[in-house]
């Protein structure tokens, strides 16, 4: 554990926990928000989340080529440095009675902007530090780090709120990406490739061009991509609005959606802290059995939901030790299947396709709504197990492409 905690990642590690715990913060916050200045019209509330997300498909591979052309840290401080701004100024919109959901949904599309730029080269930079030896462990961390915050960040929310009002959840939320900043100013710096010249028609036909050859010289990389999001297409809307909804019709009691939830992130805190202990070689084979499983536990919390609310507490646990080693997984495999200098374009095409289905997945679950009626909870679980099992027989029977890195790298 000494190798993944160094100066070099200590300051990533750092910034990476302040931040998350504002984004969860200020996620309560969104949602009440835009729920007010909506008059409780949840119609349109699932178009703001749409246009929240639309920024990752022009720019994911914007983020993908800079973080294959510039240097990481000037990256990622662009894009905190961005969202700390647009934060800052949000909060000077609503402390002075001006905010409208226009205004709101303007924001929260150039915060997603700004982790478009920055998640590329965030994923990059660990491989940079760590060596391929240690990427499990470290991906492991920074997961158990999101986790944490996904515990505390609406804690910190409610403890505001209870003492002030959501104006002041916005403005922690802007010094959470100061704070973010001043960590990544630490950070070590790559060389960058100042011979690829800008040009926004030649990103998107490089990124185009980069995603036929994945297909056609690494397949298993595509399809950990392409098996990923299409999951992504149907859990998406199974978190935000499936589960909540069952729970909350079944045992009319919207505490127990909190109680539930929290349950969950503790089962994928312990998932975190097991990975390297349960993972001993992550493979697209495993990711996908992962996924397989994913979708199977999902499926009995829509069974049991009906009958035990016990069952309920034990499965949820599961699935979200499950959670975690699909996501640890999902970037352990795209980390290391990608070749030199292509990590940033290969993680920038997953994050576009990836987060494209996730803003889609709302209108999935409607469709399927329509046809299943009740039966759509168990329908959507169904399908990640099936789309799971159908990307296994698609992959080629070999181990992860060696790391361009040195395994004894530091």
């Amino acid at each position: 554990m000494g190798a993944v905690f160094n100066r070099d990642t200590l300051p990533l590690y750092g910034g990476s926990l302040v931040s998350k715990v504002g984004d969860f913060a200020y996620e309560v916050v969104f949602v009440i928000l835009a729920i007010e200045l909506l008059d409780f019209d949840l119609y349109y509330l699932g178009w703001v989340y749409f246009f929240r997300f639309i920024p990752y498909l022009i720019f994911g591979p914007v983020g993908g080529w800079l973080a294959d052309v510039f240097p990481y840290k000037r990256n990622m401080l662009f894009g905190d440095i961005l969202r700390f701004i647009t934060i800052a100024c949000l909060y000077v919109v609503y402390t002075g009675g001006n905010l409208d959901i226009y205004l709101l949904v303007a924001s929260a599309m150039v915060i997603t902007l700004g982790r478009s730029l920055f998640q590329p080269s965030f994923r990059a930079y660990l491989p940079l530090v760590l060596g391929k030896r240690n990427l499990p462990a470290g991906n492991s961390l920074l997961q158990i780090i999101e986790d944490v915050a996904s515990v505390a960040g609406p804690l910190v929310c409610s403890l505001i709120i209870a003492w002030g009002d959501k104006g002041e959840v916005i403005l922690m939320y802007s010094l959470a990406y100061l704070v973010s900043v001043m960590c990544l100013l630490f950070l070590r710096n790559n060389a960058s490739c100042v011979s690829a010249a800008w040009s926004a028609n030649n990103i998107f036909s490089e990124a185009k061009l980069i995603a036929v050859t994945m297909y056609h010289n690494n397949k298993n990389l595509f399809m950990v991509i392409a098996g990923t999001s299409v999951c992504v297409l149907f859990t998406a809307s199974l978190l935000r609005f499936v589960l909540p909804a069952s729970i909350v019709s079944v045992y009319e009691g919207e505490k127990l959606i909190g109680y539930i939830f929290s349950v969950m992130s503790l089962g994928t805190v312990l998932g975190g802290l097991c990975y390297t202990r349960c993972v001993k070689d992550s493979t697209p084979q495993q990711l996908m059995k992962s996924w397989v499983m994913y979708g199977v536990l999902f499926f009995a919390v829509s069974i049991i939901i009906n009958y035990s609310l016990f069952g309920v507490f034990v499965v949820i646990f599961f699935l979200g030790f499950s959670g975690a080693i699909v996501d640890i997984s999902i970037i352990t495999n795209i980390q290391m299947l990608s070749e030199d200098r292509e990590l940033g374009k290969n993680y920038g095409i997953y994050s576009t396709i990836a987060n494209t289905c996730e803003a889609a997945s709302g209108l999935v679950a409607g469709m399927f709504s329509l046809v299943l009626g009740g039966g759509a909870f168990s329908g959507l679980c169904v399908m990640i197990a099936m789309a799971g099992k159908t990307v296994i027989h698609q992959l080629r029977p070999s181990v992860n492409a060696p790391s361009p890195l040195d395994p004894d790298e530091p």
